[in-house]
């Protein structure tokens, strides 16, 4: 009995040491001040709110839910990150390049947009060209601006 109390108590302090250095190690590289260690709610409500400043100011935008996601798709072949970034806003809070690194040249297709305007359906050519259908779909947001309601990307698959 008394060897079974000495395993659990060291089982515990081994656990109570490792959460403590989990929690020094996130201390640590949380402030470290760099950009790329930030993540969670802080760094999406900034990256989003950059982003809407750029929609606010831009002079021109995608007029249509359709064109803002060809727009996203066209900067997405290109590795333009920053016109992503603005097309999504807070995406500035993903890692564009490493999710992107081994993307293929994909053509995309997109759909007509639901009345509202909020949802896209689109596919990659092939697929679209083979089944005759889309499988994908985009979820959009409308920025009241100045110059009129600018679609912009909330969520995509």
């Amino acid at each position: 009995m008394n060897s079974r109390r000495v395993a659990i108590a060291v089982v515990g302090a081994v656990c109570v040491l490792v959460l403590i250095g989990l929690a020094l190690r996130e201390r640590m590289t949380g402030s470290q001040g760099s950009g790329a260690t930030q993540t969670g709610p802080a760094l999406f409500d900034e990256a989003q709110s950059r982003a809407f400043a750029t929609i606010r100011q831009r002079e021109h935008w995608p007029e249509s839910p359709e064109a803002v996601c060809k727009a996203f798709w066209e900067a997405r072949a290109t590795k333009n990150y920053t016109e992503m970034e603005t097309l999504w806003p807070g995406s500035a809070s993903f890692h564009w390049p490493e999710i992107c690194k081994n993307d293929s040249n994909v053509a995309y297709v997109f759909g007509q947009a639901a009345e509202n305007g909020i949802t896209v359906p689109y596919a990659a050519k092939d697929h679209f060209d083979a089944q005759g259908a889309y499988n994908l779909t985009m979820r959009l947001g409308v920025l009241q601006t100045e110059k009129g309601g600018r679609y912009y990307i909330v969520s995509g698959n």
